[in-house]
Parts: C-alpha cells; sequence; structure tokens
C-alpha cells in the first residue's frame, strides 16, 4: 500500500446495503439476491482457460455449442477462450474476419468519414492519474476518422469508445447495433455460433489506447456478454452477482433474480430482461393469437357436426374474451405509463437520409457503477473506513489477451483495465438478453426474445 497520506474517507454509504441486510433478515419478505448460480469458491481465483488444440486428447477439441451453454452460460460461469479467434476452431470461425480490425486503417475506409461518434473522456489527474477512470457518462462528440488518428497516434489515453447511442427502428424497438457499428456488419455474424439459441441484444466496438493501462471503473452489465479481444490486453477483476450487497452501487438494489440479471429500484424486469409491461403486452397478444386459432378451429368441428364441438365453441369463446381483456388491461399500463411525457424531450438524430430517434442515450453517473473507485480496491485500511462491506466480497481475475474472447454472464461485477501500447486496445463484444430457461433449445423461459428477434429478422 502506498505511504502517501490517504484522502479523507467518503461518508460511508447506507442506501443499497444496509436495505439488503434489513431483507436478509426478515423471514416473512423474500430475500433481495435470489442469485442461484455459480459463485467465486476462494479469493483471488482465477477464471478457467479453454484453449482449443492444446492436446489432442482434450475435450477442449470437442466443444458444441450445447456443452459450451450446459457448462458454461447455464451455470453463470465465466470462462476465457483462448487464441480462438486466430485457431482452426470451427465453432468460433464465423469471427476470424475481426482480425482484420487490428489495422486502424482499415476500419477508417469502412467508416463513413463524416460518421459522428460520441466518445467518453476522462479528466487528467496529474498527481495520481490511476484516480482518473472511465464509466462516468462523460462524453464528447467527434468524428470516428479523427478519433481513430487519436488512437493511431499511441500519445492519447483520455479518450475511449465504448457503447454507442442506438437509434430506434420502424416499429420503435431500439436497432441492434449504432450506425459506426452498421458500416462493419459484414465483419460479424448476429448470433456468433457458440452462444446457441441466446438473443442478441447490442453489438459494440470498445477503442483506446493506453501503455499504463486505463480502468473501466467496477461495474455490472446487464446482459451476458461475450467480449473479444482484438488488439491488446485487457485484465479483469471479477464479483459474482452473489456479492451484489457489498458493491455499493450507485443505484438503490430492487432485487437479483436467479440467473443473476439485477434490478434498481424503480427499473423492475424479467429474469430474462423484458420491461414488465412489454412482457405484459407480448403475453396478452400471444394469448389472443392462441384464442383467434383455437375458436377458428371450434368453429370449423362445428361446420362439421363434430361431437361436443359446441361447448369447445364456447370455451373458445370464452378464452378469446379473456384474451382481449388481457390486451386492454396491456394498453391501459401503456398509455398511463405515456401520461406527461413530452415528444420535445425525445432526442432524434440524422442517419443517411433518415431522422431516427435515440432510444438507448448514455447517461451520467450509471445505477450500474460502483463507488468504490478502482484505486481503492486494494486499499484495506480505506475500505474499512468508507465502505466495510465490500471486504465481504470474493474477487476473481483473468487476463483476456489479443486473439481471446471471454464469456461474462449478466450482472457480474467487473473492473476492467486495458493495455494498449503504440497500437492501442480494441475489443468487440455481443450483449445477448439473459437466460432464465432450462435447456440449450430453450434457453429462456418464455417466447418473448426469441419472437422479437424472428420479428424482426425474421430467424
Amino acid at each position: 500500500m502506498s505511504s502517501k497520506k490517504r484522502p479523507l474517507p467518503e461518508p460511508k454509504d447506507k442506501d443499497t446495503h444496509d436495505v439488503c441486510k434489513k431483507n436478509k433478515s426478515t423471514t416473512s419478505a423474500p430475500p433481495i439476491n435470489q442469485y442461484d448460480g455459480w459463485k467465486v469458491p476462494s479469493n483471488n481465483y482465477t477464471i478457467p482457460t479453454i484453449t482449443y488444440g492444446a492436446d489432442d486428447n482434450s475435450q477442449n477439441n470437442t466443444i458444441t455449442p450445447e456443452s459450451f451453454y450446459n457448462e458454461y452460460i447455464r451455470q453463470r460461469k465465466p470462462v476465457v477462450l483462448r487464441d480462438m479467434t486466430t485457431s482452426s476452431s470451427p465453432l468460433l470461425s464465423d469471427l476470424s474476419k475481426l482480425t482484420k480490425w487490428k489495422d486502424i486503417n482499415y476500419l477508417k475506409s469502412q467508416v463513413n468519414p463524416k460518421q459522428t461518434v460520441m466518445v467518453e473522456q476522462r479528466s487528467s489527474c496529474s498527481s495520481n492519474p490511476t484516480k482518473s477512470t472511465f464509466g462516468n457518462g462523460y462524453e464528447i462528440p467527434m468524428t470516428f476518422p479523427q478519433f481513430a488518428s487519436l488512437i493511431a497516434s499511441g500519445q492519447d489515453d483520455r479518450h475511449y469508445l465504448t457503447t454507442q447511442d442506438v437509434h430506434s427502428n420502424s416499429d420503435g424497438r431500439p436497432d441492434l447495433m449504432s450506425p459506426l457499428m452498421k458500416y462493419l456488419q459484414h465483419d460479424f455474424p448476429l448470433q456468433p455460433c457458440i452462444m446457441g439459441n441466446l438473443i442478441p441484444q447490442n453489438i459494440n466496438l470498445w477503442m483506446g489506447s493506453s501503455q499504463e493501462g486505463v480502468s473501466s471503473g467496477l461495474h455490472h452489465d446487464y446482459h451476458d456478454n461475450l467480449y473479444i479481444v482484438v488488439k491488446g490486453t485487457k485484465r479483469f477483476r471479477l464479483y459474482s452477482p452473489h456479492d451484489t450487497e457489498w458493491m455499493y452501487t450507485r443505484g438503490k438494489l430492487g432485487k437479483v433474480h436467479p440467473n443473476g440479471r439485477i434490478n434498481y429500484q424503480g427499473e423492475e424486469t424479467t429474469a430474462y430482461g423484458a420491461d414488465l409491461k412489454s412482457d405484459m403486452a407480448a403475453r396478452a397478444a400471444k394469448r389472443k393469437e392462441d384464442a383467434e386459432q383455437l375458436l377458428e378451429e371450434a368453429e370449423q368441428a362445428v361446420e362439421e357436426g363434430v361431437e361436443g364441438a359446441d361447448q369447445l365453441l364456447e370455451e373458445a369463446e370464452v378464452e378469446l374474451e379473456k384474451a382481449m381483456d388481457d390486451i386492454i388491461d396491456a394498453e391501459v399500463d401503456d398509455d398511463d405509463d405515456d401520461n406527461g411525457r413530452d415528444d420535445d424531450e425525445k432526442v432524434y438524430e440524422t442517419f443517411g437520409d433518415e431522422r431516427k430517434r435515440v432510444v438507448d442515450k448514455t447517461v451520467k453517473d450509471p445505477n450500474n457503477f460502483s463507488k468504490v473507485k478502482p484505486h481503492m480496491l486494494d486499499d484495506t485500511d480505506f475500505l474499512k473506513e468508507s465502505y466495510p462491506d465490500f471486504l465481504n466480497a470474493t474477487a476473481a481475475y483473468c487476463t483476456v489477451q489479443e486473439g481471446d474472447i471471454l464469456y461474462l454472464p449478466a450482472s457480474w461485477f467487473h473492473e476492467v483495465t486495458s493495455y494498449g501500447g503504440q497500437n492501442g486496445h480494441l475489443a468487440m463484444n455481443y450483449w445477448f438478453h439473459p437466460p432464465d430457461g432450462e435447456s440449450f433449445e430453450h434457453p429462456y423461459s418464455t417466447d418473448f426474445w426469441p419472437n422479437d428477434y424472428k420479428d424482426r429478422f425474421g430467424k
């Protein structure tokens, strides 16, 4: 630990973890943290690594999407896949084109030179650079060529290309990727083979430069993450959702679902991440569709004089009536949710000749970030004074190198230190809706996301 005088401790946070501890002691209410996935077995644990082809007799050579699902995705267990984008692994051959992205000039040649990106900017801190991190939501606009030139110079470690704002499509749903990624989508599949039947939520590019290492800040994401390092090295510090109470998140914890999906107060979702009202509307629509099919079959049976058809028709009519009631209830809830909204508050951007609404805007100081700053994570004395419950958490680590892929389940807390040197660091990632089902064929407990994906892409 440094001999320098530590800053005065920040006030102890009494929001998230105190609420959780009170809830844990209440026998009449279900626990806030219901996570039942894999947990870090011991402090300073090293996340396992799979190297394809390392041993001719190894099971590493026989990994399939189904076995990967059963051993890692369903168990909610992180794993590093070593040298996968450059090996002969057929499981990840659909990602092999990403190696072209090592050449920054190739990226610039694929993107419209006028394409604007929002670049996260960290403040400089000359006395202690480690205290200046990303993850605060402070962004500035610049064209992609301008940003790429900064990274190519090897002299800029204050700017970082992270998640970009996405637009809504024609029916109001968020696009799978930002305008920037659409210029590059010929180099990657929408659904990589290894992830089986999981449904993608978003696809991103991460790009920066740092010889000394720059931290992302400790946070969690809301979706399963397939993180592909194309260039540079990433060092991950990880904590499972089991430790959520000890993370001192900015948002007030509402619930941790069994699959790890974290909800904050006022942001409730299903375990698979669907908004409760959207899920209700989808269920109502499906019930109506099934009831109409049942009614059609009953009417046909009546025409054909099938015995008992009149009873079937009566039951079908009752079911359709109930389904229509569900539709009305869902629409009323949606109208209530829209009350007070002003269309002038909506954000629009021009993409090509089209004006599109921004539906996934980056926010400052997001709920899913920890108040424990990266430079505090190993300072036991400081943690005892300011964030004592953080010491209850169990950390795991892994290093993800060029050509490696990290699978990280939803809501695993992670602090990422990126190293890139003169050539910078670059990664691409997929986020997938978190599964809560029981099988490879049906990774979700309902058809909400599969039906949504099929409606949008016909797959």
